[in-house]
């Protein structure tokens, strides 16, 4: 039965050919416009189906199942095959747009159109040394471009494209621990007044983020209907990229996180700017979602006026792990706040700050690094 379904926001001809089925992007955002579009192009797509007239290649030239129904294409530019890759992968907008930024950006400038079977691990061993020549991070490198291109060749390798896939046996660049830079227990007090005196539409904003573990994405997407003041619970259940909500990308960020005091005070004076407006929690000057791109562009002025070290704003959350974990904290609260998958991995990101593991609800945390009228969490407050 040919249909069109709706995948994260975008529409799909879901369609049988030759036994084979096949599900292909429209290219349309899933509005009601757009369907009526999808459905009527689908009804042409059958009809040439039932009619035996139906060229595949015609219709989806980058499809997904292109190699099924044509013959099979050997050698592949380097560029022609990610264009056909990207074309057969559903994936969020965001990630959609990082991975095509990464490719045209650093893979292509270096293997432009070369045949994909002329590409060989020293290729790629010189592209990681050129790019850290380049002065960009391990993890960035790591992350960004090695990722796309070892999908790239392992999918080029099954699908028999290539002979053999040349980034295996090439090692991740070693990243150490130079991503995890926090601010001191004074850099972080001076950079929240500085917010309080400067820049006051962030500083809640700001606070929490020193004082949640929380990730910028996940702050950026929190509702009201998401803060639960009676248990004294944030829930974290979406993140907010490119101006898109939607769910995190992993179960493990899917998580409630305490509201501590800090919090709770920071909260307690956003309900007042934001409450009555019923969705996001954190707003910038014009009332709209805080925008990452458009508070780094504050931070970045902030700092600076202030003398601290840049830093980017993801550090607020490496600095509430390293001080929460400084004082002892129970590393099991420390990677439930940080929605870690288990305690290993808080442990292996920040084993040089863990000295003894004690506490386990936050006490430590407050009583080393807090001074401050402690607001009650209860209904009577907020109403």
């Amino acid at each position: 039965m040919a249909t069109v379904r709706n995948i994260k926001g975008r529409l799909y001809y879901d369609f049988y050919y030759k036994g084979v089925r096949c599900t292909e992007a429209s290219g349309l955002e899933a509005t009601p416009e757009n369907r009526k579009k999808a459905v009527k192009y689908m009804k042409l797509i059958t009809a040439e189906i039932d009619n035996d007239v139906f060229q595949y290649e015609h219709h989806f030239p980058h499809g997904a199942r292109i190699t099924t129904f044509t013959t099979r294409r050997d050698d592949l530019p380097f560029n022609q095959y990610f264009a056909d890759w990207m074309a057969g992968k559903v994936l969020k907008e965001s990630t959609r747009r990082n991975w095509t930024s990464a490719f045209w950006k650093h893979l292509y400038p270096y293997f432009k159109d070369r045949p994909m079977s002329t590409i060989s691990r020293a290729d790629i061993r010189r592209f990681q040394r050129i790019m850290v020549d380049k002065g960009l991070e391990p993890s960035t490198i790591n992350d960004k471009m090695m990722k796309v291109l070892r999908m790239m060749f392992h999918q080029a390798y099954i699908d028999e494209v290539i002979p053999k896939n040349p980034t295996l046996g090439v090692r991740r660049l070693a990243q150490g621990l130079t991503d995890v830079d926090p601010f001191d227990i004074e850099e972080r007090d001076e950079i929240i007044e500085g917010f309080r005196q400067h820049a006051p539409q962030y500083v809640n904003y700001v606070t929490c983020g020193f004082w949640t573990g929380w990730r910028p994405n996940e702050a950026g997407a929190l509702k009201w209907n998401r803060v639960d003041f009676r248990r004294g619970k944030i829930l974290i259940r979406e993140g907010r990229v490119l101006r898109q909500t939607g769910i995190p990308k992993s179960a493990g960020s899917l998580r409630d996180i305490d509201i501590l005091p800090p919090v709770a005070e920071a909260l307690t004076a956003q309900k007042a700017i934001s409450w009555l407006l019923g969705g996001y929690v954190f707003l910038d000057d014009k009332q709209r979602p805080v925008d990452q791109e458009l508070f780094r562009q504050v931070w970045v002025h902030m700092l600076k006026r202030l003398g601290i070290r840049y830093r980017p704003p993801y550090q607020m959350r490496h600095t509430f792990a390293t001080l929460a974990i400084s004082v002892g904290e129970n590393i099991n609260w420390v990677a439930r706040m940080l929605g870690h998958k288990s305690p290993v991995v808080t442990l292996e990101k920040y084993n040089r700050f863990v000295p003894n593991l004690t506490r386990s609800d936050g006490k430590a945390l407050l009583s080393a690094h807090y001074t401050g009228n402690v607001p009650r969490l209860g209904n009577e407050q907020f109403k």
